[in-house]
């Protein structure tokens, strides 16, 4: 080998503010997304009589129920009303969180169903509407939508022109989601965790999305609408460690620290457009790993780089 080169692009694990500025997009109705002067602050309309639209950050990549993660917001409500439509006459959510962009964009996706909806960890809020209960119900839904989900209601009525802090924070170690709450900052009452359960799948998310969900193709018996604006700001994610840290070449073998979850190959190419994989692991947990060309071959020009995906 005459020329060696490896090749790994990642962002290191941190607590991201997100702003104007962060790589956002917009897909479905742009005019229910605002950014406002100060570019940590979102308008936001959640129209249920519109179509499925997202305001998006694409994470550094997926997570999944193996993965411990967390986002933050403050939320503004200024006005919120259910049931406005007359088939339509129950209570809808509003939500902020993580979702797989591919599921939830395809057309006819429905988020108002036990059907429906797959690839999701969300805060979600339901207004009151008798019978129901106003409720902060996070919620996890895996990626073939069956039950059981990871759901909790917590039964609180957010008002209009209250700051509200929201943590919502998954630790991998036992498969819990926990919200914690903040009203004009002090704290508010404790709220639900979420336990997955036993026999929950796994999720896969890759962005986090101010979300508004059209309310169409729910059960004609139950079906819900919702009509709400409010400020959304202080946007946080805390992400897990990049599944590859400390990257050298020592003695011919290329070392690096790997995370659990992950299955890493080492790609070689003479031209950096044609791949080959020579080599690859798949972790059971974390530590020093190795990776290596067992070819016996000369090479003018060769490359290397290494990739991590998931399972």
């Amino acid at each position: 080998m005459t020329l060696l080169e490896f090749l790994w692009v990642g962002v290191r694990a941190d607590t991201i503010p997100l702003n104007a500025n962060s790589g956002w997009q917009i897909f479905g109705e742009t005019q229910l997304f605002q950014w406002m002067p100060d570019i940590r602050i979102v308008q936001v309309t959640w129209d249920s009589s519109r179509s499925n639209s997202f305001l998006a950050y694409p994470l550094p990549h997926a997570l999944t129920s193996a993965d411990s993660f967390a986002f933050t917001f403050d939320l503004l409500l200024e006005s919120h009303a259910v049931g406005l439509r007359p088939d339509r006459p129950s209570t809808f959510q509003i939500t902020v969180g993580m979702v797989r962009i591919g599921t939830v964009t395809v057309p006819n996706y429905v988020r108002g169903s036990l059907s429906g909806p797959k690839d999701t960890v969300e805060w979600a809020w339901f207004g009151d509407s008798d019978p129901i209960s106003a409720s902060v119900s996070p919620v996890i839904i895996p990626s073939d939508g069956r039950l059981p989900w990871g759901y909790a209601d917590s039964y609180i009525n957010l008002e209009i022109g209250i700051h509200y802090l929201f943590v919502l924070a998954y630790s991998a170690l036992d498969r819990t989601a926990r919200i914690t709450l903040q009203q004009n900052g002090t704290n508010g009452p404790a709220l639900q965790p979420i336990v997955l359960p036993a026999n929950f799948t796994d999720f896969q998310v890759d962005t986090f999305a101010i979300s508004n969900y059209s309310d169409l193709g729910q059960h004609p018996l139950y079906g819900g609408s919702v009509l709400a604006t409010g400020k959304i700001s202080n946007l946080t994610l805390t992400l897990p460690s990049n599944p590859i840290e400390s990257l050298v070449l020592r003695n011919g073998e290329i070392v690096f620290q790997g995370q659990p979850g992950w299955r890493f190959t080492l790609e070689t190419s003479s031209d950096l457009k044609a791949w080959t994989t020579v080599s690859e692991i798949n972790p059971l947990i974390a530590g020093e790993l190795r990776l290596s060309d067992s070819r016996e071959a000369v090479f003018a020009v060769q490359f290397y780089r290494v990739k991590a995906r998931r399972p």
